[in-house]
């Protein structure tokens, strides 16, 4: 089921729900080619009872393209959907783009959060340690439509008809593409928190040939968090839907076991 809450001046968040209505919750942090509406990647979590709210950030897919001053304001945006939602705990899974918007997440509801689980996440970009193992060019003082323009060069140009039918091709460009163009945009300015605020545990995996995050600098993302576990495998892409269903199944699905009782 998909819905919208409004959250500031009328701007608008689009998020849909997956799973036992009554289940423990998790809240999904897409990446930056993504949809709420590929439901189909997170069935292994859907099969442990859990109750799964997917979030589009602003200017994917329904989502108002309300500018956003930092990171942390993302935390301030979602208090609104965790307070209509009912959700008194909760756990949080970001992928890759999602990664710092699940970082934001626990250091304003320190309360709420048990776990955070990062899925070859982007890294701590606004630390200087950190930027220096990232390959490419960190941009932060382009405007939007600056943004848009390169969005639009690296992820939405010579797209074929298949292409542009795909949920995430489709929702990814809404707006002209100004979802992308606000994830690449912040991820390398000052975050408005530092990690060392949040105190969750923290499940990283990454992988040692992950071609678009060096995990070097995952590495290093994940000593700058107080409680992080990092799984570095040897082999395996930036994203995959098996891999991530390896993911789910046994470290989240392990957890999520611990929690709730669930049973094998």
């Amino acid at each position: 089921m998909k819905r919208k809450i409004l959250y500031k001046n009328g701007a608008a968040l689009s998020f849909a729900e997956y799973g036992d209505k009554h289940g423990y919750p998790i809240l999904i942090q897409h990446g930056l080619i993504a949809s709420i509406d590929d439901q189909a990647l997170f069935e292994g979590l859907i099969q442990l009872n859990t109750r799964l709210i997917c979030i589009a950030r602003p200017g994917y897919g329904e989502s108002s393209p309300y500018i956003m001053e930092n990171l942390a304001e993302w935390g301030d945006m979602l208090a609104p959907l965790i307070r209509e939602s009912g959700i008194t705990q909760f756990d949080v899974l970001a992928m890759s783009s999602g990664a710092p918007y699940g970082y934001s997440i626990g250091s304003k509801f320190p309360d709420k959060v048990r776990n955070i689980y990062i899925f070859s996440g982007i890294p701590a970009l606004y630390d200087e340690g950190v930027l220096s193992g990232w390959p490419y060019a960190i941009t932060r003082d382009q405007s939007m439509a600056e943004m848009e323009t390169l969005a639009h060069e690296l992820f939405f140009s010579n797209l074929t008809r298949d292409d542009l039918a795909r949920n995430d091709i489709r929702d990814s460009s809404m707006h002209n593409g100004f979802g992308v163009a606000q994830d690449l945009m912040l991820r390398g300015k000052d975050w408005g928190f530092n990690l060392s605020d949040v105190r969750e545990k923290v499940f990283m995996h990454h992988s040692k040939q992950d071609s678009s995050v060096p995990y070097k600098t995952a590495v290093r993302t994940a000593a700058l968090l107080p409680d992080c576990e990092l799984e570095l495998t040897e082999t395996g892409p930036h994203f995959s839907d098996q891999a991530l269903d390896d993911f789910i199944r046994t470290t989240i699905g392990k957890e999520i076991r611990r929690l709730t009782g669930l049973r094998d």
